[in-house]
């Protein structure tokens, strides 16, 4: 009787710890497949998603108010900012930048053999979204530096991380850098950030307007 027991003892504690494992499985499952399509009204886009950010002016992480943009945050502790993008407006000056869709294979080598030697490292061009392509970088992790501006390396710090960031101009000719941040910037991370950009869009100001003032109307006439 008692072994009878045992053994109905075993059978229930592995049946539980099954069930335990497949809802584990579940739910990260769930968790990989939630997407939230994020529209930025103050600058008109919107972008696909892990789940919904919480979003802060660039302005105030880079303590700048120049920067156009804004950060889009899915993980932090505090003010650490765990895992997130940084969306920036008029990036970069478009005269000083090829046009990686249009000039020469030649000029886009040029542009990333001098960006490598300005605190980046890895870079190559890339289709963002279909049918226009940009740079991603990696930042460097080690930065030479020439203390007095004679030419001479001086010594050579040492980044706390690294992140990588992503140079387009948007469909509307808008140039655009995207920073992923984050502790661990590997193969998989930048594989889900590309695919992410992959979803950006602009979003027309005046289409939207008149899409809010058609559901009014039709409200309205309820």
């Amino acid at each position: 009787m008692l072994k009878r027991i045992l053994s109905m003892l075993i059978i229930l504690t592995v049946t539980l710890m099954v069930s335990l494992m497949v809802a584990t499985v579940e739910a990260a499952d769930e968790a990989t497949s939630e997407n939230y399509t994020y529209v930025s009204r103050e600058y008109n886009y919107s972008v696909v998603c892990p789940k919904r950010p919480n979003v802060i002016p660039a302005r105030i992480l880079y303590e700048d108010e120049t920067k156009k943009g804004e950060v889009l945050v899915f993980e932090n502790e505090g003010y650490d900012i765990k895992r997130g993008w940084v969306f920036l407006f008029d990036a970069f000056d478009t005269t000083l930048i090829p046009n990686f869709n249009k000039d020469s294979k030649k000029l886009i080598e040029q542009y990333i053999e001098a960006k490598q030697k300005n605190g980046f490292e890895g870079l190559e061009l890339i289709e963002v979204t279909k049918g226009n392509k940009g740079v991603l970088g990696i930042t460097a992790k080690e930065i030479e530096i020439d203390e007095d501006g004679d030419g001479t390396i001086d010594g050579v710090a040492v980044a706390d991380k690294q992140s990588a960031v992503v140079f387009f101009r948007s469909p509307l000719g808008r140039c655009i850098s995207v920073e992923l941040m984050g502790d661990d910037i590997n193969e998989a991370a930048l594989h889900n950030f590309r695919a992410a950009l992959s979803t950006y869009k602009d979003v027309d100001p005046n289409e939207k307007a008149t899409s809010e003032g058609k559901k009014k109307d039709k409200k309205k006439k309820k």
